[in-house]
């Protein structure tokens, strides 16, 4: 049974929509597949959305009937009334099962994916504050829950890639692949995929037991703010020559700054100097942003923040408290 006020396409649409997937269409890549942008002309107008198309790498050892089973679990997922009209949630127009192809469409105009962004110059000090802030907010949502009904739940593979900006810079997450809690309680991880193509953003000693926990997202999001502050991303390159992960980077420049730092004024901060020199970032932002991403990718899961936690920081930051018109700080969903 179709979903109701949910279009299927055919594959001929989707060739249409994204000039049969053309590179210069295409946004980024999530952790299953492409992401691209699409249109639907008219003769008055252009209606944008965007295709999320899953594809079978050979480096992941999973068939392709897992992705038929992705796509229905996110169909019932954002279609659900906890998230149907959330604003840090996608909104599902369609989807295809046709001629071997499975995707997904959105009515949403996206501008960029984070993990693009991030090492850019145009890419603003405010403008990165207003996207993790946002993306805060709607892990904070998921991790909270809208009852005592519902677990927490876990998205397992939060990562920069998993993230896409509209043009006023307002975040939405556009993969739940290996999300589980909430609404599918009884749900198993994909063992091993949620690791996958998330360099960097997986906490492996916790992966390693089997035990799972919002902590991870908390991990995950700690590195995503890491590499929004640095501009410090971990691309393919980096992975084959062997560079340090984000959060590896980053806790050998704080154990380094501790055991030279002779000045009880010093402040650390991992803020790039670029960045610094903007006139909404201040010293105290900097250093504070900083601690609150090393809190987060701590070693100790127990000794990391909720997400409630991170949004109330967030929300505390200089840059926040003058700028929260544009940030948006005082719209959105309140705190359960």
């Amino acid at each position: 049974m179709e979903p109701i006020n949910v279009m299927r396409l055919s594959y001929e649409k989707l060739v249409l929509f994204t000039d049969d997937f053309s590179e210069s269409n295409c946004i980024g890549n999530f952790q299953f597949g492409k992401l691209y942008l699409g249109k639907m002309m008219y003769p008055d107008k252009i209606r944008y959305l965007m295709v999320k198309k899953w594809d079978v790498p050979e480096k992941y050892d999973y068939k392709s009937v897992d992705n038929n089973l992705r796509l229905m679990e996110e169909m019932i997922l954002l279609r659900h009334e906890m998230f149907i009209n959330h604003p840090g949630m996608l909104k599902l127009y369609g989807y295809s099962f046709d001629r071997g192809l499975i995707a997904a469409v959105y009515e949403f105009k996206p501008f960029a994916s984070l993990f693009n962004l991030i090492p850019k110059d145009g890419f603003t000090w405010l403008q990165r504050i207003k996207a993790a802030v946002g993306l805060a907010s709607v892990v904070r949502y998921l991790h909270l829950g809208k009852s005592s009904y519902y677990q927490p739940f876990v998205l397992h593979n939060l990562d920069a890639a998993q993230v896409v900006l509209d043009e006023d810079y307002n975040p939405k997450l556009c993969d739940f692949g290996c999300t589980s809690g909430g609404i599918f309680p009884n749900k198993k991880t994909y063992s091993g995929h949620n690791s996958l193509s998330c360099y960097g953003c997986i906490d492996i000693a916790l992966c390693s037991t089997g035990c799972w926990s919002v902590k991870q997202d908390v991990f995950a999001f700690g590195v995503i703010l890491l590499s929004l502050i640095s501009k410090r991303i971990y691309p393919c390159e980096d992975r084959q020559s062997g560079v340090p992960f984000v959060f590896g980077w980053a806790l050998a420049e704080y154990e380094a700054f501790e055991s030279k730092n002779d000045v009880e004024d010093t402040e650390f901060s991992l803020v790039h100097r670029s960045l610094a020199d903007e006139d909404d970032c201040c010293p105290d932002d900097r250093h504070a942003i900083t601690m609150l991403a090393l809190e987060c990718i701590n070693q100790d899961e127990h000794k990391r923040p909720t997400m409630k936690q991170v949004v109330r920081s967030l929300l505390q930051l200089e840059v926040v408290k003058h700028n929260a018109d544009f940030l948006g700080a005082k719209k959105g969903p309140k705190p359960l």
